[in-house]
């Protein structure tokens, strides 16, 4: 598939959620290269000490180093088997110390950079299938996550359980196989290749086109693997100001979904979404 500078990428991928509930789009060969930075810088944090990398996470966990046992898929007693680092928009002053950690956080916002244009280019498609000019914007409102495997014990067979992710869409790059998502009634294995990101849709996309692009549910299988990380951006619309479906609902009114847009990572025990 060719980059998507291309119109026909574009609307190629967008195509791909409405007609199969998610993308998977090739990546230019500079993004490219930026997806690797940001994942070999995280890599070489991660195998800090424990003091060191809790040294750079915020009080409520949403902001930098986040722990093994915070975050979980479906129930607090099956946390996810993986410990994360976030960065929120463009905001290193919410990340403790982050002035110690400038290739990571460089290499963070580098790769945020690439991918910004190409997700709003696709939403913006996406929007215009439902008669709307544009999508929300999303770029103060969404962050960046890498997730750094850990061992897990063989009787557990997932590393994260079943679930959508809660935003308007998860764009996802694995470096090793694990994810799984739920096709129709199937659950279909995907591993993007070291140039591809997933572009995978969640329920507030399915707010906002009135339930016509379903979430696209997911999970992690344990494959006993000693080296996997999953790096995301999840995009969330902005809430400054109300949020409506495309979509007339059956009595004639549009919802404001603010609501659902900022309580969503509640289900995964996380602090509400907030416009920064």
């Amino acid at each position: 598939m060719s980059s998507l500078s291309t119109v026909s990428a574009v609307s190629k991928a967008a195509n791909d959620i409405l007609d199969s509930g998610y993308a998977v789009v090739r990546l230019s060969e500079v993004d490219a290269d930026n997806l690797r930075g940001a994942i070999d810088t995280a890599v070489e944090f991660f195998q800090r000490p424990l003091e060191d990398k809790n040294a750079h996470g915020s009080t409520d966990h949403n902001y930098g180093y986040r722990p093994f046992g915070i975050e979980y898929s479906k129930s607090p007693d099956r946390p996810d088997m993986n410990e994360c680092f976030t960065v929120w928009s463009s905001r290193l002053d919410l990340i403790p110390n982050a002035e110690d950690i400038p290739e990571l956080t460089d290499s963070f916002l580098a790769w945020r950079d690439s991918l910004a244009p190409l997700v709003k280019a696709i939403l913006d498609e996406v929007a215009k299938n439902f008669g709307v000019d544009a999508a929300p914007e999303f770029e103060k409102a969404s962050y960046l996550q890498i997730n750094y495997c850990l061992p897990a014990p063989a009787e557990r067979d997932l590393l994260q359980d079943k679930h959508e992710d809660g935003h308007m869409v998860t764009v996802l790059h694995a470096t090793a196989p694990g994810l799984e998502i739920y096709a129709g009634d199937d659950i279909k294995p995907m591993l993007p290749a070291s140039d591809e990101i997933v572009i995978m849709p969640g329920s507030v996309l399915t707010a906002l086109s009135g339930g016509k692009i379903e979430p696209l549910y997911h999970q992690v299988r344990n494959h006993g693997l000693d080296d996997r990380q999953s790096i995301m951006y999840f995009v969330n619309p902005e809430i400054d100001e109300a949020l409506f479906g495309w979509i007339d609902a059956p009595d004639g009114e549009r919802a404001d979904i603010r609501e659902h847009v900022q309580n969503a990572p509640s289900m995964f025990g996380l602090p509400p979404v907030e416009a920064l």
